[in-house]
């Protein structure tokens, strides 16, 4: 995972990325235009921009803005640009502020953190049709019942009212991941959250049951796929991390 991380009071001219683009508004002097879209920004505003979209933000020299750019094509698949809210608890703008000020730090710790911000932008995307609408309930359930070791994808597809394959298909075209690709990466990123904040004083078996695994085995096979190391090594290498991280 590659990212570009910053902060500008800038305009920008006219210009396109090969990789998707995050903007976060930190303010309200500023307007952005892509193709037929001409938004005001307003504080804790998010722009996610496709590749190849060209785009520009024209914005004051008291406004500020972070964006983060790169490879964001494991988590989203967008066929234009979106923007949401950061969030009625500001949550959205709350992550991105984390990940600028620790982009300097352990890449790992990172990775955690940009995950989270994409699980975010995923779970928050406004939409305007009844798919659209059936697969966001999707998103939703999964995240809030992701410790139910019970947790029946199958059923939850069958309940949208579509059919099961076709809603499969349509929730990784919009998502970027199978739906068991995305309950896995909700409760990997539960478990980082666990060892973050518990450390030492909870278990790995107690990690594994309370992000909804029965068998540690799994657990440590979906954890090393999705963070590229063991839950072990990972609970391990805090203190480095934390060391390593800036305050």
């Amino acid at each position: 995972m590659s990212h570009t991380i910053g902060k500008t009071e800038k305009s920008s001219a006219v210009h396109k990325h090969l990789d998707y683009e995050v903007n976060i508004s930190l303010g309200d002097a500023a307007v952005f235009r892509c193709g037929k879209i001409n938004e005001n920004c307003t504080e804790g505003k998010i722009f996610i921009i496709p590749p190849n979209f060209e785009h520009q933000f024209i914005q004051e020299e008291d406004f500020q803005r972070i964006y983060i750019a790169g490879d964001f094509n494991s988590s989203f698949n967008f066929a234009a640009p979106i923007i949401i809210s950061a969030g009625p608890k500001n949550e959205g703008q709350i992550l991105a502020e984390m990940i600028y000020n620790n982009k300097y730090g352990n890449q790992k710790y990172l990775r955690s953190l940009i995950n989270a911000f994409s699980g975010f932008v995923l779970q928050n995307i406004k939409t305007d049709n009844e798919l659209g609408t059936a697969i966001k309930e999707i998103t939703h359930t999964v995240s809030k019942n992701f410790y139910n070791s019970e947790l029946n994808l199958c059923e939850l597809l069958n309940q949208s009212g579509y059919a099961e394959d076709y809603i499969r298909a349509k929730f990784k075209a919009i998502t970027g991941k199978t739906p068991v690709e995305f309950l896995s990466k909700v409760r990997i990123s539960h478990a980082c959250f666990l060892m973050d904040t518990y450390k030492n004083a909870i278990t790995l078996n107690e990690i594994s049951e309370k992000c909804g695994y029965t068998d540690y085995a799994y657990f440590s096979r979906s954890f090393k796929k999705i963070m590229g190391i063991s839950p072990r090594d990972y609970m391990n290498n805090m203190g480095e991390m934390r060391q390593n991280t800036p305050t």
